[in-house]
């Protein structure tokens, strides 16, 4: 629940601020009220939180909260129940105390007349563009029990397919944390043993022995600035890649791997087609949908083509053309959009286009994980075995020394 910082006035002329925690601004003026208080300001306490970076009292509400909530919505829907009654039973029932939170916040400004969509749009980080998009078609068609099993559906298929690739990566950064804290602790404990019988050799010593006994003595010596050193680039290289310059070289990079580039692009192009599928479904412009499906593809030089998309469209011009031209997008997907758009079927074809990409991906899944995985085998057995063998190598040339 967010916490609001408030300066109020009692009805004696005295000044008083603190804090105060609320569903909404709305609910902790009234709350503040009830004391006989008048308020002279207030704002939302300021969360210590960074995009993509989680801490301690910083609740996130996830994707898989959010698909089962709209599930349940449609089915409550679907049986007559009005909303702001489903809106007060979800609320009730959904375990997550940030999601109860936000439900009933929705619930109050439905209350009060806002619309539905109105009510989501207060909450970006729970309800997306495209999400309160397709809830506004939705009120506006009087179909909203169908817009969200569509919605429902887009979900469902958008947290399996980031499930699949998660897991596709988990078992290499598993192999990899482990061979790490592995040489870790052969450089910091085990190496030092090796250092006191070589401690007589001086420059004898073969060049692969001295240098991983100097990495060793320079960790022994240096563990906690490395450790902070290595901590540090990361999250520097966290925040690095979310500007506009990092993204656009990691894309760069990225997209021209050999099985990595293509397996994002085709995750990016499903989560495009999708979105822009169910969105013109919908009934909404295909402008606004365009602009949407920018903010969910995932790479930034997509959401550049869709935006030339978006203004070849103003020109009166089709939108498979400029797909083509962008180089983002698979011949394939421009072919069929121009195919459906022939046939007054966008949103068809755009439903085809993200199909067919998905068994793409579970086939690119498939293959980066069966080449990752011996790779990085041999990657980390080259390493530990350069340090195994820099250790024993003295001891097999030991004779030819002392001779």
């Amino acid at each position: 629940m967010p916490t609001f910082v408030y300066r109020v006035k009692t009805r004696q002329g005295g000044a008083r601020q603190g804090e105060l925690e609320a569903v909404d601004q709305d609910a902790a003026l009234r709350a503040l009220r009830r004391q006989d208080l008048y308020v002279t300001r207030i704002r939302e306490k300021s969360s210590r939180s960074i995009e993509g970076w989680s801490f301690p009292g910083t609740a996130r509400v996830s994707q898989n909260d959010v698909m089962v909530v709209t599930y349940q919505l449609e089915a409550l829907i679907n049986a007559g129940v009005p909303l702001v009654q489903s809106l007060d039973m979800l609320a009730t029932q959904t375990s997550a105390p940030a999601f109860q939170a936000v439900l009933r916040a929705v619930k109050q400004k439905v209350e009060s007349g806002s619309s539905l969509a109105d009510a989501l749009q207060g909450h970006p980080t729970v309800f997306t563009p495209w999400y309160v998009s397709m809830v506004e078609a939705g009120e506006e068609s009087g179909t909203l029990d169908k817009t969200f099993g569509r919605l429902a559906v887009h979900l469902d298929k958008v947290v399996r397919l980031r499930q699949q690739v998660k897991l596709a990566l988990a078992y290499p950064l598993l192999v990899v944390s482990v061979a790490l804290l592995v040489l870790w602790v052969l450089l910091i404990w085990v190496i030092p043993m090796f250092a006191t019988m070589f401690a007589d050799w001086g420059d004898a010593l073969p060049w692969p022995t001295a240098v991983v006994l100097a990495l060793s003595r320079w960790l022994q010596e240096q563990w906690v600035s490395a450790l902070i050193g290595m901590i540090g680039m990361g999250i520097g290289g966290r925040l690095w890649a979310k500007t506009r310059s990092g993204q656009r070289m990691i894309e760069h990079v990225v997209l021209r791997l050999p099985l990595l580039g293509k397996l994002r692009r085709n995750v990016a192009v499903v989560h495009v087609a999708r979105t822009l599928s169910v969105l013109l479904g919908s009934g909404v412009p295909i402008l606004r949908s365009l602009e949407i499906a920018q903010k969910v593809s995932g790479l930034q030089l997509m959401a550049w083509a869709l935006e030339e998309a978006r203004s070849s469209i103003r020109e009166g011009h089709t939108l498979a053309d400029p797909l083509e031209r962008s180089g983002m997008f698979p011949r394939l997907v421009s072919n069929m959009v121009g195919v459906g758009e022939a046939t007054g079927s966008l949103d068809t074809a755009l439903g085809n286009v993200a199909d067919l990409y998905e068994r793409e991906v579970d086939r690119d899944v498939a293959a980066f994980t069966a080449v990752l995985e011996p790779l990085m085998i041999v990657v980390l057995g080259i390493g530990i075995g350069f340090i195994v063998v820099a250790m024993y190598l003295p001891i097999f040339q030991m004779p030819s020394v002392f001779d």
